[in-house]
């Protein structure tokens, strides 16, 4: 176990009516073991109507570590501890993986990556994360906790890249989920056309930080599989149908650039509300002070929650 991982399991033993686990999650698809947080709220094991959440960003630890930056008092997993006791939400279980390298440094985005090597092989291994989640952690967390989440909700939620990484799993289970919500995402546009310039969006073609994951030579049709607007977009009426079922919530931040990803999110809550979803509220600035930081990712996560955990006592 990681230093820091016992830093916060030290921490959260003090500080929560719950518990969180830490689960050493043997992956068939990945050829390696990844740590994966799991919390489970106060009387857990003797309900069955419990809402099991999913919650992205990259490394596992950041919706558990206090020192992931420096604008909260809590964790995340504080919060919705208290908001649980409080009785302001109703009991949720959490699942968070890890999908990036224990450095940080290497981002896999939750996607089959286009090449592992170097440093962070050893973990990433074969960097098949798409299989990753979708045939293994996913249906193993759903087998495991049966009985507990019988009668609660499938719920999805994620911050900047988890809001991609979010964003792709709802259309690979149309309908999975009851609800999605996604913060201040970092989500691709068609064909990758910058809408604001017109211009090939250097983020997602250009930048060095996706080399692992995309690809050092990408273009607009070796992305396409990995694009929630192309795949939402391409959907027939079936699965358009499916994927509605899911009801959103997308947030953002009150500018856009160095500071949120307000035009990205506008954009994406165009693709959705074009393809008839229903989008709770549309698309809303969190608050005309939120930035990109864990501090209003966290004012957007107790929204989504008061919003999505009713009426399942």
């Amino acid at each position: 176990m990681q230093p820091v991982h016992r830093q916060i399991l030290a921490r959260h033993k003090s500080t929560l009516k719950g518990t969180l686990r830490l689960l050493p999650f043997r992956s068939k698809s990945l050829g390696i073991s990844k740590p994966v947080f799991v919390y489970e709220p106060p009387g857990f094991r003797r309900k069955n109507n419990i809402s099991i959440l999913y919650l992205f960003r990259g490394h596992e630890r950041e919706y558990v570590n206090i020192r992931e930056d420096d604008t909260r008092s809590a964790t995340s997993i504080e919060m919705i501890d208290e908001l649980i006791v409080n009785r302001e939400i109703e009991p949720v279980l959490c699942i968070m993986p890890g999908l990036t390298s224990g450095s940080n440094r290497t981002h896999s985005l939750g996607i089959n990556m286009a090449q592992v090597t170097g440093y962070d092989r050893p973990e990433l291994g074969t960097g098949l994360f798409w299989e990753f989640l979708l045939r293994e952690l996913m249906p193993f967390m759903e087998a495991r906790f049966e009985k507990q989440i019988m009668y609660g909700k499938r719920l999805i939620s994620g911050f900047s890249l988890g809001g991609f990484t979010g964003a792709l799993l709802t259309t690979a289970l149309p309908g999975h989920f009851h609800a999605a919500g996604f913060y201040d995402g970092l989500y691709m546009y068609d064909r990758q056309i910058d809408r604001r310039t017109g211009k090939p969006d250097q983020v997602w073609l250009e930048n060095s930080v996706f080399d692992a994951s995309l690809g050092k030579s990408r273009t607009a049709d070796s992305l396409s599989p990995w694009n929630p607007a192309e795949i939402i977009s391409g959907f027939n009426s079936m699965f358009l149908d499916q994927f509605c079922e899911t009801t959103f919530i997308i947030n953002c931040a009150a500018s856009d650039g160095k500071t949120g990803n307000r035009d990205r999110n506008t954009y994406f809550a165009d693709i959705l509300g074009s393809a008839g979803c229903d989008l709770e509220g549309g698309l809303t600035v969190l608050n005309k002070k939120a930035e990109h930081t864990w501090h209003w990712n966290d004012v957007f996560l107790k929204l989504f929650l008061k919003l999505n955990t009713s009426g399942n006592v």
